[in-house]
């Protein structure tokens, strides 16, 4: 990824997520950016090359903060499990539905493309979780890790496409929580379940 490139859809990104995809063009990336059209075409040869450039910065850095959040030497599944719902708590907080609409609407493949990605990153990281639980015998020894790491995956999925619950209600103390709890009670092995309850309270989502 050229260097370059990347600094520029970087700053792209912010002017995105406050205008729109739609109403941003190359003339005001130019202006807002401070440097020529002529210099903005030598790294992108349309919008829509920039906007996939957005993306792609964008998934690159969401990667990185998913690693430093979940991965950890000296844990568990259940911790884990817990860092993971933190992560996906704190996408949820930062998505912006006015960007999702617009790059649904005009870069449909580009969309298709990134909600791919979500979903197998978020799969492969469920799935190795449940793997884990399961060696450590803190997950029931019986359970199908596709099936369950799918539902997990529609859970997560529906949160942003549903009236069910208000933005304001899917933030309120302890909504979070619940969440994590409903999940993990599903999955517990009886060693697991002892665990949970014994440091149930130090556990803060």
């Amino acid at each position: 990824m050229n260097e370059k490139a990347k600094e520029i859809a970087l700053k792209v990104k912010d002017l995105f997520k406050k205008y729109g995809i739609k109403s941003v063009t190359m003339d005001d990336v130019s202006h807002e950016l401070g440097i020529s059209k002529k210099t903005l075409y030598e790294y992108f040869t349309d919008k829509s090359s920039l906007v996939r450039m957005v993306i792609d910065c964008e998934t690159e850095i969401r990667e990185k903060h998913f690693r430093e959040t979940v991965n950890s030497s000296d844990s568990n599944a259940i911790r884990d499990m817990l860092r993971i719902y933190r992560f996906y708590q704190k996408v949820m907080k930062e998505h912006n539905p006015s960007f999702e609409y617009d790059l649904k609407k005009y870069y449909p493949d580009i969309f298709k493309e990134l909600q791919q990605i979500k979903r197998e990153k978020i799969m492969e990281s469920v799935l190795s979780n449940l793997k884990k639980g399961k060696e450590e015998g803190l997950y029931r020894s019986d359970l199908d890790e596709e099936i369950i790491a799918k539902l997990y995956v529609l859970r997560i999925e529906s949160l942003t496409d549903t009236d069910l619950f208000t933005l304001e209600e899917r933030f309120l103390p302890g909504f979070w929580r619940q969440l994590f709890l409903y999940h993990l009670y599903g999955i517990l092995s009886k060693k697991g379940y002892e665990y949970l309850e014994k440091n149930l309270d130090d556990i803060e989502v």
